[in-house]
């Protein structure tokens, strides 16, 4: 894999050290420095938690119910397109749904507006105002994409997401981890969903459910997969994944889990000749497009994948170049097991 940008060669090293990739004594010594701001930021947390259980930081309730979808860890397990799901499931069930988004970086919310075509999004840092916007222009349940750690505004339905592959890291809080909070937090989830459970082997999934129980005892689970439905390319015309099967691929992608990514195409039968992985939530330009369509062409690629999420960020640009190998790669979440859980939960949040 390649990093053209610097701040992303530099994001990369800091990750390889949370991760424990990396053991050089100045490695190590980097790796004390992180410990001790993990411990400083682990006593920030405790105070907030503290401060919400004390009723000091209040938390408020709108007038409609509320379905958090977030994780614990640092980005990757999917909550996005999670979130998009939900919501797909609440237009089915016949109530009216909102999603509300921070917006960090804008690719997510730009792709959930235009992937919830009749779905109202949101998009602002104060969510507890965005929420009382969304139920007086007509929502009657919000999804709070990325809710977890957001606790001023009360949920009627905590959705915790857990990447099934690499679950809590080497256990440490951020920046020594990818912890963005203990694993003891997993309490205060109603439902558990594993994500990208089709990287792992069924002997390595019976070891984490029984890890949930014990971390979260009586918590009812869902099992998912990030399933490529389709392909499609920069006129809008759709093909089948199953069209990289052969072809000489780039990947090309600026997420959290680029590996992953690289995962589905071989899984999709695409030889992956090369790939650039930018930071998750990079900003391109058209420098960018430019190495990109180089290294292509150098590769002798057939065809240049990337996510929704990176697409919506680049087509601002010039792709002449480059635009007849650029395929995107649409992902839907598939449920595996314990769907009855989900939908039994949403259910179970208070009518309008």
């Amino acid at each position: 894999m390649k990093y053209f940008c610097p701040v992303c060669r530099i994001k990369s090293y800091i990750l390889s050290l949370m991760k424990d990739e990396n053991s050089s004594i100045f490695d190590e010594a980097v790796k004390s420095v992180l410990w001790v701001v993990s411990r400083v930021y682990g006593l920030c947390i405790n105070m907030v938690a503290w401060a919400y259980e004390k009723g000091i930081r209040k938390t408020y309730k709108v007038g409609v119910p509320v379905v958090s979808v977030g994780n614990i860890t640092l980005g990757g397990t999917g909550k996005t397109p999670f979130s998009m799901f939900i919501a797909d499931e609440l237009v089915r069930l016949g109530r009216k749904p909102s999603v509300i988004i921070r917006g960090y970086g804008r690719d997510e919310s730009m792709m959930l507006k235009e992937e919830l075509a009749d779905v109202p999004v949101y998009v602002g840092q104060d969510r507890v105002a965005l929420a009382g916007e969304a139920q007086k222009e007509g929502s009657r349940v919000i999804v709070l994409d990325d809710g977890f750690q957001h606790r001023r505004l009360a949920r009627d339905l905590n959705i915790v997401l857990i990447d099934s592959y690499s679950l809590f890291g080497n256990g440490y809080l951020f920046p020594r981890g990818v912890l963005r909070e203990r694993v003891t937090s997993l309490r205060r989830a109603d439902l558990l969903a594993l994500t990208k459970t089709d990287r792992i082997t069924s002997e390595r999934k019976d070891g984490v459910l029984g890890l949930l129980k014990r971390l979260a005892p009586g918590k009812p689970v869902v099992l998912t997969k990030h399933r490529p439905s389709f392909l499609s390319d920069v006129t809008g015309a759709s093909y089948p994944p199953e069209s990289l099967n052969g072809r000489r691929v780039g990947v090309i992608s600026g997420i959290a889990d680029p590996d992953y990514f690289e995962f589905l195409i071989r899984e999709l039968g695409g030889r992956v000749s090369l790939r650039i992985d930018y930071a998750d939530h990079y900003q391109y330009s058209q420098k960018d497009i430019d190495e990109i369509t180089s290294e292509s062409e150098a590769k002798k690629i057939d065809s240049v994948v990337i996510t929704k999420k990176d697409y919506v960020k680049i087509r601002k640009f010039d792709l002449s170049k480059i635009e007849e190998k650029i395929f995107i790669l649409n992902i839907t979440i598939e449920m595996l097991e314990g769907k009855g859980n989900l939908i039994a939960g949403l259910n179970s949040i208070s009518p309008d």
